[in-house]
């Protein structure tokens, strides 16, 4: 069965909840230097969702914010936007109330939203005037992993590609196509047909990029650096030395182990897809009823973004993922990982050629997504033990090191466990347990060996090891 086999065919999944929202703009009451109301009860909970929507997902984002209105803000909960739309300048924040979008301020600055000032000025907002005990932080864009892009200069999708879809579905599904970065043009962007799709056969990329917060006007992301710096003044300036609670990324391929890990002293949840979002993305209407019907912990928040995703697209596709990562488990998952580069290192002088014919075996086997250089590691490290069983321990029988080298991949496998509280996958992706790391087969991206992980990890070395062997 093709499952996208028309533009109808989404309409006619979403076409019920395209409403139009009510957008009331009031200026004079609502100024950022406003103090906060020393009478105004915390909320128990705060959502910003930080909306880069001057792309080609500016469409999608009336979408959701009809879903949030559905729900609106209450006494507990305050439902806040800072969007950035087409072809309007300022910076424009809004509160969701139930029904409507009330505009709070627009402030007349010209900037891009993609500097750490615009995002931590942007959770200054919501954290002074609208206080609450918890916070939640969406990023709502493209993105497209870890490594980091030079605009206008990449080709990444490959053109002998055997496997396509249906060009018109572009127009509703647009997630995955960035001008300049991931096509030249979205009509004849190749994508995947997952009615042809099977666990070994994926989408092939020339080379994949990231970022986040793409603006396809100004021609800016938010790199891996910035986004990095802006978490730690938000915890440092704006929370008090407080964690946000959640990073939530309405965005496709950011589940990284070296997202996590920059993300991981400043944060304490983090909410994002293995594989690509679709351009509807996060299913909003269903994830905020659980905040309206009580109190919520944050591992409750960031579980029910996922069960919700999971709900809107398991009868729809079979290659959507969605996992709520704890990120307090991230250094202990470095930790392991090192340990398991250090006892390959001591096995390789059992047999060098050997050991890495096993790598690039499990290497090959593992479960990789869409973007081609970034692989599920728990399944790296299953087909890393079964390789090192059927290929290496034959020929080392009982082998001390290789012993060592097993039991600290069974280590690693359980703190990936450990540290995923919710994952979800459609049928094409079981393998994908939650947290994707870079892997790629031929070359290695420039901008990799400046990640806080290639520097702080063993993982850089790895790679260069293994792929320039």
């Amino acid at each position: 069965m093709k499952l996208y086999s028309s533009q109808k065919y989404w309409k006619t999944i979403f076409g019920k909840v395209r409403l139009f929202l009510i957008v009331s703009f009031l200026f004079s009451a609502h100024q950022l230097s406003a103090k906060t109301d020393p009478l105004r009860a915390k909320a128990e909970w705060t959502i910003l969702v930080y909306a880069q929507a001057k792309n080609n997902l500016s469409n999608f984002a009336y979408k959701n914010f009809n879903d949030m209105a559905v729900i609106g803000s209450g006494t507990n909960l305050n439902i806040l936007v800072q969007w950035y739309q087409p072809d309007q300048q300022g910076v424009w924040r809004y509160k969701v109330e139930k029904g409507k979008l009330i505009l709070d301020v627009c402030l007349p600055m010209n900037t891009d939203g993609n500097k750490a000032h615009d995002l931590v000025d942007s959770m200054r907002w919501a954290a002074t005037k609208y206080p609450a005990e918890k916070y939640f932080l969406i990023l709502w864009n493209h993105g497209i992993g870890i490594v980091d892009p030079l605009w206008g200069n990449q080709k990444p999708w490959s053109t002998t590609n055997k496997f396509a879809i249906d060009p018109s579905i572009l127009k509703d599904n647009p997630k995955i196509c960035i001008n300049g970065i991931t096509c030249d043009d979205p009509s004849e962007e190749i994508l995947v047909d997952p009615s042809r799709l099977d666990e070994h056969e994926t989408t092939t990329f020339a080379q994949l990029h990231r970022g986040i917060l793409f603006n396809e006007q100004s021609k800016t992301y938010m790199n891996n650096q910035v986004l990095t710096s802006a978490l730690s003044e938000i915890k440092t300036s704006v929370l008090n030395n407080q964690k946000i609670n959640i990073l939530g990324m309405d965005a496709c391929l950011m589940a990284m182990l070296e997202v996590g890990y920059q993300a991981r002293n400043y944060v304490d949840y983090m909410v994002a897809s293995q594989e690509v979002e679709l351009a509807y993305g996060w299913n909003y209407l269903t994830f905020l009823q659980s905040f309206a019907a009580g109190r919520v912990s944050p591992a409750q928040a960031a579980q029910s973004v996922v069960t919700s995703y999971q709900s809107l697209y398991k009868d729809k596709i079979q290659f959507y993922t969605q996992s709520a990562i704890d990120l307090s488990y991230v250094d202990k998952l470095k930790t392991n990982l090192d340990s398991v580069i250090q006892h390959l290192g001591v096995c390789q002088r059992l047999d060098k050629d050997s050991l890495v014919d096993v790598i690039k075996r499990a290497r090959r086997n593992c479960l990789q997504f869409s973007a081609t250089s970034y692989i599920d590691l728990h399944s790296f490290f299953i087909e890393l033990n079964k390789s090192v069983e059927q290929f290496f321990n034959k020929k080392f029988s009982s082998n001390y090191a290789v012993t060592q080298l097993k039991n600290a991949v069974n280590t690693a496998v359980s703190s990936i466990e450990q540290s995923i509280i919710a994952n979800a996958s459609g049928t094409y992706l079981t393998r994908a347990k939650g947290l994707s790391i870079y892997f790629p087969m031929n070359h290695i991206d420039g901008s990799y060996q400046h990640t806080e992980f290639a520097k702080d990890s063993l993982w850089f070395n790895f790679l260069k090891e293994i792929i320039y062997q």
